[in-house]
């Protein structure tokens, strides 16, 4: 049977976890600004105890992205890269990392060669804003070119607490409904900021189908001439886009409706783990055996041939250059 690959998996180094002063054992919310950040459980650091839960899931291989590392200075996200190329190595076909780095500044940037070249990272991972910057900023552009470069895939991860949501301030909507919000902003401003355009081999992953971008695919379609930016259809550059299945623990409704407006051969399936399907951060209890319940739904999609195959691992291994192992 095909591989089960899981691109939105968590992780966070014990090492890292020290420096913070958090102890293991401990539950810890994290708040920044009196706004909720991230919720920090013995699930994210005990790489035994997830591949147990993969076991049982079904999954193949994860996918590893850092909670702590998408705002970390460059010293951290060394030590991130650091341990998620060791637990690659310990454990050959069920981790591949992803490398995190500041990459607005020089040395993130030779920081993503040296996680992609000497460590043998998979991929690159950012926020869907940098800094507070949006993903067409300027700034940004050396990033895309280095990524282009080194045909590293980049996963997008929604941004923790967004800026520019003033309402998204009380009942922790910012995590809530917040990140969702905002990626469906970033991925409308990759097209309309051109950044597709100008970069033709640029390989964006983004998070949670997009913020369940594919609910409004058509109204950005048929408006996207008020951009006034756009050299090229709207839909080619959507339709170069990826997007990844979590962010809403395995929900049937979301994933009809993303496929309802996106490509099967440009969706990847995820999970969210160990936030999601634990308990961690939900209060559906759905459990580890909701993520084979999702693989089983995914696999019984009626979709053309091989595309569930492919949403379920092939896709993923083509990106991130698995199945060069």
């Amino acid at each position: 049977m095909p591989k089960v690959i899981d691109v939105q998996h968590h992780f966070v180094p014990l090492e890292l976890l020290a420096r913070r002063g958090i102890t293991p054992g401990e539950r810890r919310n994290l708040i920044e600004g009196g706004i909720p950040k991230l919720t920090l459980h013995d699930k994210l650091y005990d790489m035994d105890g997830q591949l147990r839960d993969m076991d049982r899931a079904g999954i193949d291989l994860a996918v590893l992205s850092c909670n702590l590392g998408w705002d970390a200075p460059l010293e951290e996200c060394r030590l991130i890269n650091d341990t998620a190329a060791e637990i690659q190595r310990r454990h050959p076909g069920r981790f591949a990392g992803l490398a995190h780095a500041p990459v607005l500044e020089p040395a993130g940037l030779d920081e993503i060669a040296r996680a992609a070249g000497e460590l043998g990272l998979r991929g690159v991972t950012i926020a869907s804003q940098v800094n507070g910057l949006s993903l067409d900023a300027p700034r940004l552009a050396p990033f895309y070119r280095t990524a282009c470069a080194l045909d590293l895939a980049v996963f997008v991860h929604p941004a923790q607490i967004p800026a520019g949501y003033a309402l998204f301030g009380e009942y922790d909507l910012a995590r809530i409904i917040g990140r969702e919000v905002d990626l469906q902003v970033a991925v409308t401003r990759v097209i309309a900021g051109r950044v597709m355009e100008e970069y033709p081999t640029l390989k964006l992953v983004f998070a949670h189908f997009g913020g369940g971008i594919a609910a409004v695919r058509e109204r950005l379609e048929a408006k996207a001439g008020r951009f006034g930016t756009l050299r090229r259809p709207f839909m080619e550059s959507f339709d170069r886009l990826y997007f990844d299945t979590a962010g809403f623990e395995g929900g049937p409704i979301a994933l009809r409706c993303a496929l309802a407006g996106i490509r099967p051969d440009r969706l990847v399936f995820a999970t969210d783990y160990p936030q999601d399907f634990t308990g961690a951060t939900t209060q559906t209890g759905k459990g580890i055996d909701g993520i084979r319940e999702y693989i089983e739904m995914i696999r019984g999609l009626e979709v053309p041939g091989g595309a569930a195959a492919a949403i379920l691992g092939a896709t993923a291994a083509r990106l991130l250059h698995l199945d060069a192992r």
